[in-house]
């Protein structure tokens, strides 16, 4: 048997933390060559400061992140001037990058990795929010598919015009809402997102002055809006119990949020869309989705899979496919009134479908659930209209 020696470069690497490595490969690949080039000063300052932020970076999914955001046009001057020398930039070393880190291209700073109480550098929080720029103002609103899931605060108590304080310690916190010259627009984007989403996640650290490390104080929601002289708003914003309550969302909120956003997108122009998914990150922002789940009756699946014998009770066509488990017919077993909804989980309320007929169910515009005006005794009266279920009046409770 052949035995593999590997040498000590190679077994160091094994031993490496990822991160490391993907900053050494950015740094070999295209810093140091650039640095060590012939290109102008003010590039190479440029540069640098690329460099600095290089070592801030603690998971490989942020960096990536990072340099997924260099999309150069190509008669960009300094584009031109770096590719003239023969060198690589971010844009060039992106596949590869994620070629070679990619079972680490998902490993991400999460809000739940901070500990209240703690301090943290300002890049921490700053690569949080996706944002690198040390000057930028106290508030930022991380977004999915246009659609903001998260804002990010950073407040500086008992100093400046606006001074941010505690009305009850670690608990409730009146904080100012981002201001332009004076006006504080509730239009303004972190601010709309506050106010419109009462309970998006607030993740709030504090300094007690400019000059103090930030405390990470927790995850934070909108209760009011503080009004005072001079047209000065302020929120008022309390602790949630738990980081992780706030920071997980339900199945339909992701899907609400999803479905919302890709409206916006079609009212758009197709040049505005290909142009916004020219510089969109590749990768989607992750977050715990949390759900209810049913423990459903066996024997009324297996019942209804049996009177149905392999054929769709919807559209009466044979399953499209077999299943690889057991070769038996693919059909699935929906509820006419959902569980959800206060629906049995019963035969009589359950009916086999092929899969084009379920989704039909659920999105198709004849199947959709509209309310009507009136209630009655505590329920809500709604038409269902299908073609098996043309006007027919169903009652659900009410929440």
């Amino acid at each position: 048997m052949e035995t593999i020696v590997k040498s000590d470069a190679e077994n160091d690497e094994q031993r490496a933390d990822p991160i490391e490595l993907a900053r050494a490969f950015v740094k070999s690949t295209v810093q140091i060559p650039a640095l060590n080039s012939a290109l102008s000063q003010e590039i190479k300052n440029k540069i640098k400061h690329s460099d600095q932020w290089l070592d801030r970076f603690t998971r490989v999914g942020d960096l990536l992140y990072y340099l997924q955001r260099f999309n150069a046009a190509k008669n960009d001057p300094i584009y031109q001037e770096i590719k003239k020398h023969g060198l690589e930039t971010f844009e060039d070393i992106v596949g590869k990058f994620e070629e070679r880190f990619q079972p680490w291209a998902n490993d991400c700073l999460k809000i739940s990795d901070f500990v209240i109480g703690q301090q943290y550098p300002v890049h921490d929080i700053l690569i949080l929010a996706r944002n690198y720029d040390t000057r930028a103002g106290g508030m930022f609103v991380l977004e999915a598919n246009d659609e903001p899931v998260a804002v990010i605060i950073k407040a500086t108590l008992s100093e400046g015009r606006y001074p941010n304080e505690w009305i009850q310690s670690g608990e409730i916190l009146k904080y100012y809402l981002k201001s332009i010259s004076g006006k504080f627009g509730l239009h303004f984007k972190p601010n709309k997102a506050i106010k419109d989403n009462p309970d998006i996640p607030v993740v709030t650290f504090t300094r007690d002055s400019e000059t103090a490390p930030f405390i990470f104080r927790g995850v934070f929601n909108y209760v009011d809006l503080v009004e005072e002289d001079e047209g000065r708003k302020a929120f008022k914003l309390r602790r949630v119990s738990e980081v992780s309550n706030a920071t997980v969302m339900s199945f339909e909120q992701v899907q609400e949020k999803l479905e919302k956003g890709v409206r916006k997108s079609k009212e758009r122009t197709r040049s505005e869309r290909l142009k916004r998914l020219a510089t969109a990150p590749k990768r989607p922002i992750s977050y715990s989705v949390k759900t209810t789940a049913f423990l459903r009756n066996p024997d009324v699946i297996a019942e209804v899979l049996y009177r149905a014998q392999g054929i769709c009770e919807s559209c009466v066509k044979p399953a499209p496919f077999l299943r690889s488990s057991n070769e038996e017919p693919y059909l699935e077993v929906h509820h006419r009134l959902p569980l959800s909804q206060g629906g049995e989980d019963t035969i009589e309320n359950a009916i086999a479908l092929c899969p084009n007929c379920h989704r039909e169910r659920h999105f198709g515009s004849l199947y959709a659930m509209k309310a009507t005006t009136s209630t009655h005794g505590g329920k809500v009266s709604l038409n269902q209209v299908g073609m098996s279920l043309m006007h027919t009046k169903i009652a659900i409770a009410e929440d």
